[in-house]
């Protein structure tokens, strides 16, 4: 397991925004069913199908629900920040999913038992009216990625992805391996080195061993593809 900085404690600003949208009365009973927990870089969270123990809402911890071929290569399928949850298989009514869920930024993460999660959305409309919209995020992102791994260069890809993990962490530092970052792209490990050392060369980033530095945000996002911003505008709609 790589090890990693210890996490640092959640603030309000950071924790998960599904639960802090939910009413006094849902969040009361929801919360106290829920466990606070740190979690490091590769921390496994759930196999492909195979039961799952509990539903995560991350506060500044990253999770990456990720696609294992029989050849042990992977993609990243979705990533999970503070907008969302990591569960939707057991939301749907399915007792698991055909990914693997794995920690991607350390970080903190709320979890509740599958049994309480489901006792709970019983008497939480409100979260279950959240869960759903989420739902509709996770398909619209999922589809938009797909588009952007088949017809965008690997610079701009990382550079979404950086973007993508920066707003969900909430600092401009976070672990990050060139090794892990090639895995979650799909992509062969010297192209993601040329890609960071173009993005490093531009002084939109920074690299330390095992670790990156968001420097310039807006050039960042001038060096990503349209995905990143066509996605951004859909949180906005379905999850603000």
């Amino acid at each position: 397991m790589t090890t990693s900085a210890a996490p640092q404690s959640p603030t309000i600003p950071e924790l998960n925004r599904l639960i802090v949208r939910l009413p006094p009365d849902e969040r009361t009973a929801f919360e106290g069913c829920l466990e606070t927990i740190p979690l490091k870089v590769k921390d496994l969270l759930f196999e492909p199908d195979q039961p799952h123990d509990y539903v995560y809402f991350p506060h500044n911890g990253v999770i990456s629900l990720v696609t294992v071929l029989r050849d042990g290569d992977l993609i990243e399928a979705m990533t999970v920040g503070k907008e969302g949850f990591a569960g939707l298989a057991i939301f749907h009514g399915a007792n698991s999913s055909a990914c693997r869920g794995i920690c991607q930024v350390s970080g903190y993460v709320s979890r509740i038992t599958v049994q309480d999660f489901r006792r709970c959305m019983d008497l939480a409309p409100e979260m279950k009216r959240l869960l759903h919209r989420y739902a509709q995020y996770v398909f619209e992102t999922v589809s938009q990625s797909a588009a952007c791994n088949r017809l965008h260069v690997i610079e701009q890809r990382c550079a979404r992805w950086l973007l993508m993990t920066h707003d969900r962490v909430g600092r401009d530092d976070f672990d990050l391996t060139q090794e892990f970052l090639a895995e979650m792209l799909a992509v062969r490990r010297p192209g993601v080195t040329v890609a960071i050392g173009i993005l490093v060369s531009r002084g939109l980033i920074g690299h330390g061993r095992g670790t990156i530095r968001i420097i310039d945000r807006a050039g960042l996002e001038q060096a990503s593809c349209e995905c990143y911003n066509t996605v951004k505008k859909r949180e906005a709609i379905l999850l603000q």
